[in-house]
Order: C-alpha cells, then sequence, then structure tokens
C-alpha cells in the first residue's frame, strides 16, 4: 500500500525545533550586559601555483617564506589550522628527491636550519615527505601546543605565514635561483575578542 505524502499546510516540519541560545544574566550593582552574536571566523586560503622563494644560507638550509594573510586587528583566540598543500619546484635548483619541513607562523623563517617559536606558533614544524620526481606534501594540523594561544594583535595586526624550509644536502638555490611552487588549501578557525 502506498504511503501517502504528509501535508503541513504552510508549517515547517522544523517549527517544534527549540533553541536555547543559553543567555547570562548581568550581576552587581551597576552592572549591564549586552550579548552579542560573535561567530568563529574560518578563513580557507586556497594557493594556485603560487611560487615560495627560497633563499641560501651557506652550509645550512635553503629557506623561503611567504606572507598568506593578514589577520584583523585585535587579540585574536587561535583555535586551529590546517594544511593540505601539494609542492612541485619550479627549477633544478632543488633536487629531485629533496626533503625539507614547513611551517605556519605568525613571523617569516629566518636562516636557521629549523623552524622555531613564532615561525610555527599557528602550525607546527612537520617534515615533508621525501620528494618523488621533484614532488611531495606539505599536510599537518595545529596541535594543543597552538589551539588556545590568544596573539596580542591590538597595536599591530598579526600576519601568516607559509614556511618552507629545504635541506641544504638538496638545493643549490644559488646557482640555479628556485622556487617552491604550492598547489592547495590552508584553513584557519580563530575569534577576534577585540581591543583591550
Amino acid at each position: 500500500m502506498a504511503q501517502k505524502p504528509h501535508h503541513y499546510r504552510g508549517r515547517s516540519k522544523f517549527d517544534e525545533v527549540l533553541v536555547d541560545e543559553g543567555t547570562g544574566t548581568a550581576s552587581g550593582s551597576g552592572v549591564t550586559a549586552e550579548e552579542r552574536i560573535s561567530a568563529v571566523r574560518e578563513v580557507v586560503l586556497t594557493l594556485v601555483d603560487t611560487p615560495v622563494v627560497m633563499a641560501d644560507e651557506a652550509g645550512v638550509v635553503a629557506y623561503g617564506s611567504l606572507k598568506v594573510y593578514d589577520l584583523p586587528a585585535g587579540a585574536i583566540a587561535f583555535m586551529g589550522a590546517t594544511a593540505d598543500l601539494a609542492l612541485t619546484l619550479s627549477a633544478a635548483g632543488v633536487n629531485a628527491d629533496w626533503d625539507g619541513d614547513f611551517g605556519i607562523g605568525t613571523t617569516a623563517a629566518d636562516n636557521d636550519a629549523t623552524l622555531a617559536t613564532t615561525e610555527q606558533d599557528l602550525l607546527p614544524t612537520t617534515a615533508t615527505p621525501q620528494a618523488a620526481a621533484s614532488a611531495t606534501t606539505a599536510t599537518g594540523q595545529a596541535t594543543a601546543t597552538e589551539v588556545g594561544t590568544v596573539f596580542d594583535g591590538t597595536s599591530t595586526a598579526k600576519d601568516v605565514y607559509l614556511n618552507i624550509l629545504v635541506d641544504d644536502a638538496d638545493h643549490d638555490v644559488t646557482t640555479t635561483p628556485t622556487n617552491i611552487v604550492c598547489n592547495g588549501t590552508i584553513r584557519l578557525l580563530y575569534a577576534n575578542l577585540g581591543d583591550y
């Protein structure tokens, strides 16, 4: 026997779903409360054939940085980041089987053999798999170390940098300048707590 269709007579089938926003109440003499709906912000950065220019610190490392985002001014409560990038080479100044690392931070990489402190305070230093035919990936996520940090961008807004290293034995970018070419996405999750 065929089932008869339901008729809602102008009412949505969701009409009886109740939402309790759980508002708070001001307490104390002279205290008033104004509750505002403030959404967590998710930013998806899409990189399409985006070059990261590599520089040589002789005998140490090849390093490169690209500023990919300007956070808004304010106290920024950081909630997480992920990266899902494919990496290729623009030239032969980096070996086809190169090894390296990447991270996402609020400052650009310098000429050290490792990414540390603010060079990887959004997504920690992560090794890239050994490249095959010049290609590899940069994938990773923020950890409990980074999540929950509140960045003080009230005076100067914070920047977001993609930082990449190539092992010193795997390149000669001085003789043959080479970029790491990135395709894929970086996701950031944060809330702006405003000024103080």
